[in-house]
């Protein structure tokens, strides 16, 4: 059971709590919260695809052979490739809808 002593702390530290909150939203006002919205869409299905086809580096990294080296490359190259084309398609239709 706890001490009198500590329930006169905690009643304290509650009032001292809410008066300090209380100042600060008189004094400073309370934001809203905002919530995030994406504009640009950056990830879709095809994108994701690729990705996920991109095992050439666990073979590369198994086998380490030049040429497991520049599928890998290869890949990643048309992953960034699709993802520019992508991003730049997402930004005219935002700037369009503007």
């Amino acid at each position: 059971m706890p001490s009198p002593c500590s329930l006169n702390i905690d009643v304290e530290w509650q009032t001292l709590k809410n008066t300090l909150q209380q100042a600060a939203n008189e004094a400073l006002g309370k934001r809203k919260k905002r919530r995030h919205i994406r504009r640009l869409i950056l990830w879709n299905e095809d994108i994701k695809n690729l990705i996920e086809n991109k095992k050439a580096f666990l073979r590369y990294r198994t086998t380490r052979s030049e040429t497991g080296k520049l599928e890998y490359k290869r890949l990643v190259a048309i992953v960034k490739r699709e993802t520019r084309k992508i991003k730049r398609q997402s930004w005219e239709t935002f700037v369009s809808r503007i």
